[in-house]
């Protein structure tokens, strides 16, 4: 089971309860707070580092990234406990302060809070189907799935989807315990960042946390609390600072994970995705680039220790310049693929 980094427990008569709220304590959970970029060490040197550089580069690269100035677990929790949902408005209500403050929390707030790009018109998302039929694109093994062969397990996936996967999930899901199998929710995250899908991120986003709020019984562990925190950082200055007990660490991302402008190099991270999506079963070597004098980069290594030994070079790998389009089919991709970096304002 995750850690704890905190748990709440209020004995104030001003914080009133959703009807449908777990009993207390609840908790914030380490796996729903952080995203560690950490290459696991049986994988290193298999080229994951690919796979770290494309989530900083994504269009959720903000949404995984981005902390509050300071993170006061005890506000997030309240909130949490004291939310309802105005089913008319689309609106979350709830109270932090020992009950003295009313915050809401919109599908537009978070979009914002989160620097989610935003697009007119958006695309629908991916449906399951266009999912499942992706992952065995990429090298689904169903073999290994057994009697769970209706569901998608990280396990069945190669080693760098299933890190992609698991480093995604743990930013954008709300799971505690265990993340191997994906939710309808997180397939279609995953798939539609892999599409390059121009989706209302917020909205999805947004829909998740209500149908979480709107369970039967609300588990007991706050979902999308870093989320939830930098809409009161970003909207709710006053109130969020103000009777908020202590703040807790919530560690900030490298510069390598965390990019305010994308780097050049961000089309070459997105063309490499092209290739392991067109080619799943192989890695993609890194190869220095070409000097002026015109010779020939060919040194070629696994992308960690390219990465170590060559730290301020810009590499360019092996293009194949294919994609796979929404109808599945793979084909020669423009290089105006990748998306224009949003800025923070």
């Amino acid at each position: 089971m995750a850690a704890s980094l905190f748990t709440y427990s209020s004995t104030s008569r001003r914080v009133i309860p959703a009807p449908n709220s777990p009993p207390l304590p609840i908790h914030i959970k380490a796996t729903n707070v952080v995203f560690n970029p950490d290459i696991p060490e049986v994988h290193r040197g298999l080229g994951l580092d690919d796979f770290v550089n494309f989530l900083a580069s994504c269009r959720l690269r903000y949404a995984i990234s981005d902390v509050p100035s300071e993170f006061f677990p005890e506000q997030v929790c309240e909130f949490y406990y004291t939310a309802t949902v105005n089913e008319e408005n689309n609106v979350i209500t709830g109270t932090i302060g020992h009950g003295r403050n009313s915050i809401f929390i919109t599908a537009e707030l978070l979009s914002a809070a989160l620097r989610l790009p935003i697009f007119e018109p958006f695309s629908e998302p991916p449906t399951i189907e266009r999912c499942k039929c992706m992952f065995d694109q990429l090298g689904y093994d169903h073999s290994k799935a057994g009697t769970r062969s209706a569901l998608i397990l990280r396990q069945c996936m190669t080693p760098g989807w299933k890190f992609f996967t698991g480093a995604l999930c743990k930013c954008v899901g709300h799971k505690s315990r265990s993340g191997d199998q994906l939710s309808n929710y997180e397939q279609q995250v995953v798939c539609s960042l892999l599409l390059n899908k121009i989706l209302d991120y917020g909205a999805l986003f947004f829909d998740q946390l209500i149908q979480l709020l709107r369970a039967n019984v609300r588990a007991d562990h706050v979902p999308f609390p870093r989320w939830i925190a930098l809409v009161f950082d970003k909207f709710f200055a006053p109130e969020y600072f103000s009777h908020s007990g202590n703040p807790i660490q919530c560690p900030r991302m490298s510069v390598r994970m965390y990019q305010d402008d994308p780097l050049d190099t961000d089309i070459r991270i997105l063309d490499r995705m092209r290739e392991w999506i067109a080619n799943p079963y192989t890695v993609p070597s890194l190869t220095v680039d070409t000097d002026e004098g015109g010779a020939d980069g060919n040194h070629m290594d696994h992308a960690d220790q390219e990465l170590d030994h060559h730290d301020g070079e810009h590499f360019s790998p092996q293009l194949s310049h294919h994609v796979i389009s929404d109808t599945g089919k793979v084909s020669s991709a423009p290089q105006d693929f990748m998306p224009q970096g949003e800025h923070p304002s």
